[in-house]
């Protein structure tokens, strides 16, 4: 049953400029729309292999031990994440990788075990 008069959809310009009191967010604003409506984003398959660089086994897996909602889960699986979270998640990588090599380094000279340790508190 279709209705006579045209369904009520909130303007997304008005939404814009209303959340933006300074005319200087208007400018933030359409620089956040750029970075993540335009600008080049990870593929689906790059955004898996660094969730899993970080060790997780999947974009779902990653995104509810951050916390953060299904329905980012599920976009980041079919549309890959915007250069700036794959910049984020880049560094978060490197400094994984740097703890793993500290690790192995202090193990190397002290044979403590501390890579079981901190691999058994999902740390590495």
């Amino acid at each position: 049953m279709q209705s006579d008069k045209p369904a009520r959809v909130p303007s997304l310009i008005g939404k814009v400029l209303a959340s933006a009191p300074q005319p200087s967010d208007i400018r933030l604003l359409a620089q956040r729309f750029q970075d993540h409506a335009l600008e080049p984003r990870s593929t689906p398959q790059e955004t898996q292999a660094l969730v899993a660089d970080l060790g997780y086994g999947s974009i779902e897996a990653f995104c509810t031990a951050a916390d953060l909602p299904a329905h980012l889960a599920d976009r980041w699986a079919r549309f890959g994440i915007s250069g700036e979270m794959r910049q984020v998640l880049l560094l978060i990588a490197a400094q994984r990788r740097l703890m793993i090599d500290a690790v192995k380094e202090f193990e190397a000279m002290t044979h403590v075990g501390l890579d079981d340790f901190m691999r058994e508190r999902g740390l590495l």
